[in-house]
């Protein structure tokens, strides 16, 4: 057997057993289905396979289907007439599209919304209210924190500004246990991604160059930077907002300082703080170094803020194209900076053109956790509050999590549960960025 036949078979083996444990804990019903916003990553291939015809929809996001076209390709070819890689944010928020679609996917089925982004939020309260769809509808669910609070663009909302007016169970998972274990791996990943892009681009990776680096947003990903770097004896300049996390970094020996000089001495900034950080306060364009490369570590629209600076005039694209990986801009000072992933006038976080995302079999449970709460949805939606957004319940958490630990760190898990069978731990395969 070849090495990736056994990974998949590997996360096959998960997920089919996860799956068979979460229909018998929630009594799922064989005809509920899920519409999902995903990312286009190559294990939901495998993910997809084991839900058989509970996939009703999946809408690939951009910013990953975009470089990973083989992925999307090889979903439509497993998954025909279920992948909607044409349908973007854009679309969703026209009510009438977004209802006739819903009601050609999931053909008269109970059915749930598993997303990240909120894309179907502006639709959300049209979808609980329609005669057709509504009784149908047993709740949503995001996977993230802006998909919650919404973006700092003045257009994405988030559910927490619709969620008053949803007569549907509203379940966020952006502070799940599980999604903090995930996340602990997308700054490795990042980096990996970050060194294989300067490599391609500038002939040398972040060591090599002997850059100084900046990291400012300390949350998951960005400790997960601090720490991969700091492995690689990498000793970057830090900032956060919160004042206390300053406090914590400067007493472990960080080189913690204001946003100001750490963008006046870095020649690569990591950006982690999912805000449109830079077009919030556009006055921090003429502290960042000349020629320096921002790294957006969620996407351009989001993290930086780059569309709403080009239409406000403080960036002009000055060479970039789809195909480029780090795309040149000019400020207002004339001052040229550089996005890595940026050919597209926005700029995505290196990662997402990875075509496993991070490459880490956390991701598993991410996958899981979105299915056991469609499921709790249909089973305990009368019994959960509407009007409000609910956390994951640390009972689904729990199931999956459990069962991960089974199926791949035995020695680790809480209880022994003979049903399922021991699968053999294989160390996660190196990723690789795909052109």
């Amino acid at each position: 057997m070849k090495k990736t036949d056994a990974y998949e078979d590997m996360h096959r083996k998960f997920y089919k057993h996860t799956i068979a444990r979460v229909d018998e804990v929630c009594n799922t019903s064989d005809d509920l289905c899920f519409v999902y916003v995903q990312h286009a990553f190559s294990p939901l291939i495998t993910h997809f396979s084991c839900l058989r015809n509970r996939l009703a929809a999946l809408i690939p996001k951009a910013s990953s289907s975009t470089s990973n076209r083989h992925i999307v390709r090889q979903l439509e070819e497993e998954f025909p007439r279920r992948i909607y890689a044409g349908i973007n944010r854009a679309h969703l928020r026209n009510t009438d599209f977004t209802l006739n679609l819903l009601k050609r996917v999931t053909d008269g089925r109970p059915f749930a919304i598993l997303e990240y982004g909120a894309y179907f939020a502006p639709s959300a309260e049209a979808i609980a209210n329609d005669p057709e769809l509504g009784p149908k509808l047993v709740g949503f669910v995001e996977g993230t924190e802006n998909g919650i609070k919404g973006a700092d663009d003045g257009s994405t909302i988030g559910y927490q500004q619709i969620a008053h007016k949803i007569n549907k169970p509203i379940i966020s998972k952006s502070k799940s246990r599980i999604k903090k274990i995930m996340d602990r791996d997308i700054g490795p990943a990042i980096i990996e991604s970050c060194n294989n892009i300067l490599h391609d681009s500038i002939g040398g990776g972040i060591k090599a160059t002997q850059s100084t680096i900046g990291i400012i947003g300390l949350g998951s990903i960005g400790m997960g930077i601090l720490r991969r770097l700091s492995n690689d004896n990498i000793q970057p300049l830090v900032y956060d907002l919160d004042l206390a996390v300053m406090a914590e970094l400067a007493h472990c020996q960080h080189l913690a300082m204001p946003q100001e000089i750490l963008l006046a001495q870095s020649d690569l900034v990591f950006l982690n703080t999912g805000s449109c950080f830079l077009a919030q306060q556009p006055e921090l364009l003429k502290h960042i170094k000349e020629n320096a490369i921002l790294v957006l570590c969620t996407s351009g629209d989001v993290e930086a803020g780059i569309p709403q600076l080009i239409a406000a005039n403080h960036l002009e694209l000055v060479y970039g194209d789809v195909n480029n990986q780090i795309a040149t801009y000019k400020t207002r000072d004339n001052k040229f900076i550089r996005i890595m992933l940026g050919g597209d006038g926005v700029g995505q976080a290196p990662n997402l053109v990875v075509e496993s995302g991070s490459g880490s079999l956390a991701n598993l449970m991410s996958d899981m956790e979105f299915y056991a709460l469609g499921c709790h949805l249909a089973s305990k939606g009368s019994q959960l509050p509407v009007r409000c957004i609910s956390d994951s319940p640390i009972d689904i958490q729990d199931l999956i999590i459990e069962q991960w630990l089974q199926a791949f760190h035995s020695q680790s898990r809480t209880t022994h549960d003979e049903s399922i069978p021991v699968i053999e731990t294989l160390q996660p395969h190196q990723t690789r960025v795909v052109s």
